[in-house]
């Protein structure tokens, strides 16, 4: 038999909102235990009662008062930009791959410049300085899936102290999810996590950040 506390745990854990909103303790218990009266009776397969359901709420809410937060503030150490950047997308092929060992040999990438690679399964990613796009698209003979123009690199450091943290990303990323700012592409190192924007959204994602660092050091 199924009981009803794993059932509301997991119902909860989905929610984003009704998970913040029970642990800061501003969640009306009643009208959520209506809400999921339903859902909890079809994945138990018996009748509950609101009374049992705002139980269980008020016990998980000790739960995950003891965890560690879901969001939290993370202690960033510094912010780098750079900007304007290029996106180049290609497919995957044999030739490609011969053309790409020979890349960062033909081209110079100054101390100044961004550039990375990344290679998924399908395509590589390619975001560099805009300054260096023709001679990349130059290099390679295929021709590129994607090219995206007028994006910004954001860089937000952290110390190694976070290596054993969870939700260390998804914190940062909640920063620019609730501003509904797009992200097109992430970059990470061991100590740092970098935000591909577009131009527009570069001021709003400094200004993000640099609250959060002014934050996290007062």
């Amino acid at each position: 038999m199924i009981k009803i506390q794993p059932t509301v745990r997991e119902i909860v854990l989905k929610e984003l909102e009704a998970y913040l909103a029970l642990v800061e303790g501003y969640i009306n218990m009643t009208s959520y235990a209506y809400r999921i009266k339903s859902k909890v009776e079809e994945l138990t397969k018996k009748q509950v009662t609101i009374t049992s359901l705002v139980v269980s709420l008020s016990r998980l809410r000790k739960e995950f008062k003891k965890a560690k937060p879901l969001i939290h503030d993370v202690k960033i150490t510094n912010i780098t930009t750079k900007l304007p950047l290029a996106e180049i997308a290609f497919e995957t092929s044999g030739q490609f791959l011969r053309e790409l060992e020979s890349l960062q040999k033909n081209i110079r990438v100054a101390h100044d410049d961004f550039f990375t690679v990344t290679a998924g399964t399908k395509e590589v990613d390619i975001i560099c300085s805009a300054n260096l796009e023709s001679k990349v698209l130059r290099h390679f003979k295929v021709k590129p899936k994607i090219v995206n123009h007028n994006l910004a690199a954001v860089g937000v450091s952290y110390g190694p102290e976070v290596f054993n943290t969870p939700n260390v990303f998804f914190s940062l990323l909640s920063i620019t999810a609730r501003a509904r700012i797009n992200i097109e592409e992430l970059v990470s190192t061991p100590t740092e996590l970098i935000f591909i924007v577009t131009e527009r959204d570069f001021s709003r994602t400094v200004a993000l950040f640099s609250e959060l660092h002014r934050q996290t050091h007062t």
